[in-house]
């Protein structure tokens, strides 16, 4: 029998294509997991390395912050330096520095550094060994390992020890910084002035008066001197400051002695020094004090300048500065008319000796000017004060006032500078021009006494543009000035042009001269 086939067959299993298949969620999760980690090995070194960068900047800081100090305290007097007061007499040398008991808190780049002090005496024992059970002669502390037994020295402080401890706040893991030097207390062969002080007391400390007219200074030498010479300021002090039965340099009788300083009219921070001469000339250490004076309101500018100027429709002021060192800013007043009422502030806080007003009332039509000027029918008066520290804290605004200019009085301009060229070299725009023919000025007794310069970007606004600077007419040799460099002559890459005025005696300003661009 035949077999028969059959016609059906078994249906076969389809073939996966291998090349298209995807990853699994297990590679993709370790694929993840390798990168994660990676990134954060990364960002943790990144981290290590601005830490490290960090610490290294601090520590350059600290370095150099030690050594500036250093300095300042061997500008100080071997008496002074003591650790218990060396902290206050280096504040006002110390840019950024705050006293806090007897350390510094100096404030750099964004960091408080406090910086504290050990200053200890040394016996040299070339000289033999003196006695070491009272407190040396320039106050503070003898050394640990300074012996004991006395033997033949009678002036046995011979050194200063001087530590200075840096250690940074506001950053982990950044290292203090010590340097340590060795002050002689005799640098050359005159005897050194170990102590200078207002008091019976050694070492002296700066002191602050708010009245008195004059003030006794103690002076201890270390051996005795054949004259005695007390500064201020670093420099002898002027007759009025130096007692009429007194003189400056004075022959002491013994090693201790006394000078008395008459205060100046002044306020402000004045160094009083006190060196000593052998008979030879030859000086030792100075001792140096901080005397602040601090016993009135702000002395007044006694020149003061106003004016309308119709270049920019407003007033231009102009003053000298106090006799006063303390003075912190100015400010300026006026007053439109004869009512109290009037008188507003016109220049709020000045840091400068110069102001404009641009909100000042415009002075009615100009009457004819005459010889001397006559003034408009409205007066507008300004006057500038100063403002200094009170004694209590704070600013005082004085009560004494510079003299009251009438801003209103009638000025015609001086004449316009002639000539101007320009030359740009190295990125520096140097000007220079010609003074007017004479007369100068039309007004009888005024003068020219200063140039403008303006400077504007070409192409955009015309003159004025920006006012950019006051250049004196005369220099302190007598000469005329007709010269002035720009030293950023393209800002921004824009080319500028400049033109300059005259400015009178009154603040009354020409017009501009012919202009140039760089």
């Amino acid at each position: 029998m035949q077999r028969r086939q059959s016609s059906s067959r078994c249906p076969t299993k389809p073939r996966f294509r291998r090349g298209e298949d995807g990853f699994t969620l297990i590679e993709v999760m370790v694929a993840v997991l390798v990168l994660v980690s990676g990134l954060l090995t990364l960002l943790a070194m990144v981290d290590v390395s601005n830490k490290t960068t960090a610490t290294n900047r601090v520590r350059q800081e600290s370095d150099s912050l030690a050594r500036e100090v250093i300095e300042n305290a061997r500008q100080l007097g071997y008496s002074q330096l003591v650790t218990s007061t060396l902290a206050a007499a280096l504040a006002p040398q110390v840019p950024g520095a705050t006293l806090s008991g007897t350390t510094l808190l100096v404030a750099r780049n964004g960091y408080t550094f406090p910086v504290s002090f050990n200053a200890c005496s040394l016996d040299d024992p070339r000289d033999g060994y003196g006695s070491h059970a009272s407190t040396p002669v320039s106050g503070g502390a003898w050394c640990s390992d300074v012996a004991t037994s006395a033997t033949t020295d009678t002036n046995p402080d011979d050194y200063k020890r001087l530590s200075v401890i840096v250690a940074p706040t506001g950053i982990r893991s950044t290292p203090g910084v010590q340097q340590t030097i060795l002050i002689y207390s005799r640098p050359t062969h005159g005897p050194a002035a170990s102590c200078l002080s207002t008091t019976a007391t050694c070492p002296g400390a700066n002191v602050t008066y708010t009245s008195g007219a004059s003030q006794a200074f103690n002076v201890t030498t270390t051996a005795l001197a054949s004259s005695i010479q007390w500064l201020v300021n670093g420099n002898p002090p002027p007759t009025g400051q130096v007692p009429s039965t007194a003189v400056d340099p004075y022959q002491p009788s013994a090693t201790t002695s006394s000078f008395t300083w008459n205060f100046p009219t002044a306020d402000g921070t004045y160094s009083i020094s006190a060196l000593g001469y052998d008979a030879e000339g030859s000086t030792g250490t100075r001792s140096t004090l901080q005397v602040t004076l601090n016993r009135h309101d702000a002395i007044a500018p006694a020149t003061f300048s106003a004016g309308w100027n119709p270049q920019i429709h407003g007033v231009d002021m102009q003053w000298v500065p106090s006799v006063d060192q303390d003075i912190l800013y100015y400010q300026v007043w006026h007053q439109y008319g004869t009512s109290a009422a009037a008188v507003v502030a016109g220049c709020t806080q000045v840091n400068g000796l110069t102001c404009t007003d641009t909100t000042a009332t415009a002075p009615p039509a100009a009457p004819t000017c005459q010889n001397p000027p006559q003034s408009y029918t409205t007066a507008n008066l300004y006057w500038v004060v100063g403002v200094d520290s009170a004694p209590a804290g704070g600013a005082r605004v004085s009560t004494q006032l510079s003299p009251k200019i009438d801003a209103n009085k009638c000025d015609q301009p001086p004449s316009a500078p002639t000539g101007l060229a320009g030359s740009l070299a190295a990125g520096a725009m140097t000007l220079s021009w010609s003074a007017p023919a004479a007369p100068v000025d039309p007004d009888t007794g005024d003068s020219i006494q200063e140039w403008r310069i303006y400077r504007w970007g070409s192409g955009s606004v015309q003159f004025p543009g920006s006012r950019l600077n006051l250049v004196g007419a005369v220099d302190s040799g007598g000469h005329t000035v007709t010269t002035y460099t720009d030293a950023g002559a393209d800002p921004g890459g824009v080319a500028q042009s400049y033109c300059v005025t005259s400015v009178d005696t009154h603040m009354g300003e020409s017009g501009c001269s012919n202009s140039v661009t760089g």
